[in-house]
């Protein structure tokens, strides 16, 4: 599997590098929809269409990604998906996303009838998630109308660089690969990308991963010295942290976008973790008093 996830990566770098690589990049809507289908994260996504086609869903548009295409997601975005073969190819992409200094690539096939799942996954540690961030995030950004005649080179140009930063890190850094067992490595993609629905939980996950619940959760807090219902709390407040300090949202609509049905268990929660309220710590970032979340 890992074969095929850096025989995808390597032709699309070839694509990009000869001019040939197709790049879509959606306008995003400056501040992330609270409620809606699909998820959204805090950093940009690259999405390379390796056979058959995904559907993306965007709060007031949507594309259709087929072989030989990308995609670039930027922050905070929300974004649903639906995939599907073509010409009697199975629907696989590989989909690209940094949190820090990780770097987390997979190589996705259809896990059910139109809904994408991880068939291989790669997490790395290396210097070159900060770089890939950078260039995906300048990448994402869409251009001012008119649109200069350079700008699609420029944003090629810059998903190649992030392509051949993943190669890179994948080929270079055998000793910093994730030592975590494979099941706990997609779990944290599961919960990312399910951070903002209120019904996300150990059952849920368990099921998802085909396990009980007992069972990931034990795993988890072996591996990782944490419960993992306490992971998913802590990834929230961070969220939630971020949404507060980078955007405008109402209190009620960073509660939503960080898995909260009900605004007022948000504000007591989010105090108990920050040692502050919502809004004092809004206040507080705004008068540089708080500290960056990571």
């Amino acid at each position: 599997m890992r074969k095929n996830l850096e025989s995808a990566l390597t032709a699309a770098l070839a694509a990009a590098q000869a001019g040939q690589l197709v790049v879509h990049r959606p306008q995003n809507l400056g501040a992330p929809q609270s409620r809606g289908d699909g998820h959204f994260h805090l950093t940009p996504e690259l999405f390379v269409q390796v056979e058959g086609w995904t559907d993306f869903r965007f709060p007031h548009t949507g594309c259709r990604l087929v072989a030989g295409e990308a995609l670039i997601v930027p922050p905070q975005l929300r974004h649903d998906e639906h995939v599907g073969a073509a010409r009697g190819a199975a629907f696989r992409n590989v989909v690209v996303n940094t949190a820090g200094a990780a770097l987390m690539c997979h190589l996705a096939h259809e896990h059910s009838p139109g809904s994408p799942g991880i068939a291989h996954l790669e997490t790395r540690h290396h210097a070159q998630a900060a770089r890939i961030h950078d260039w995906l995030f300048h990448a994402s950004q869409s251009p001012s109308d008119p649109v200069p005649p350079w700008a699609d080179t420029q944003a090629r140009a810059l998903v190649a660089a992030a392509l051949a930063g993943v190669l890179l890190a994948l080929n270079e850094a055998e000793g910093e690969a994730s030592r975590e067992p494979p099941l706990i490595a997609r779990l944290r993609v599961l919960i990312q990308n399910q951070l903002g629905d209120h019904t996300l939980g150990v059952r849920r996950l368990a099921e998802q991963s085909g396990c009980t619940a007992d069972y990931l959760s034990h795993l988890f807090r072996e591996v990782t010295g944490e419960a993992l219902i306490g992971c998913i709390n802590r990834l929230r407040m961070e969220r939630a942290a971020r949404l507060l300090r980078e955007t405008t949202l109402a209190i009620k609509e960073v509660a939503w976008a960080c898995g909260f049905a009900a605004p007022s268990y948000f504000i007591r929660t989010f105090r108990t973790h920050h040692g502050v309220t919502p809004k004092a710590w809004r206040d507080g970032a705004t008068q540089g008093a708080v500290p960056s979340t990571p």
